[in-house]
């Protein structure tokens, strides 16, 4: 197990936005040949199917951006869709959702985080999440003022929820409950 944690911030890295060809409108990923798409199983969700699970609006905020990418890399493909929302000057939240070949391993991370948190209280802000379609672990930075929800789905996806200038890990557990993770565990 101190393996899993040792690797989490490595494994989470994947995570990071800009991998593959983003979508915004302007660019567009290079689309495989009918021969090459009859023949290569998918090994992620295009992005665009993931990108109906992001939340259209959060009440009281105002849409920024979406983005979206799917790529391959050697033997490593991932795809995700990112919705970022706005209150002000100060506040933000960031709904990233990400499918990759890495998934089993920063799943066994995830899961591990979530697990070495059981013992924490449901008061607690930091206590982990076991709802049934998703389990995941919650952090929050008092100096930064950022709290961050990663949720393992449907043991394949991976749901980031990302907030910055609230106090606390309030707003990116309401966020995630929003999200129809149930659907999203379905999808495949």
């Amino acid at each position: 197990m101190s393996e899993i944690k040792s690797h989490l911030p490595l494994l989470l890295l994947a995570l990071m936005p800009g991998w593959g060809c983003k979508d915004d409108s302007r660019d567009r990923a290079e689309t495989p040949t009918v021969s090459e798409a009859a023949t290569a199983p998918a090994p992620c969700v295009y992005f665009k199917d993931l990108a109906p699970f992001l939340p259209d609006a959060l009440e009281g905020f105002t849409h920024a951006s979406t983005e979206g990418s799917t790529g391959k890399y050697g033997e490593v493909s991932v795809s995700e869709a990112e919705r970022t929302f706005t209150r002000g000057e100060d506040r933000e939240v960031k709904v990233r959702i990400v499918d990759t070949t890495l998934g089993g391993k920063i799943a066994k991370a995830i899961k591990a985080a979530a697990e070495d948190a059981k013992q924490r209280p449901e008061s607690d802000p930091t206590a982990p999440i076991f709802w049934d379609a998703a389990v995941g672990f919650v952090r929050y930075d008092a100096t930064e003022a950022t709290a961050e929800a990663n949720l393992l789905v449907g043991d394949r996806f991976v749901v980031a929820v990302t907030s910055r200038g609230f106090p606390g890990t309030v707003e990116v557990r309401r966020v995630a409950r929003g999200i129809d993770l149930a659907g999203l565990a379905q999808l495949r």
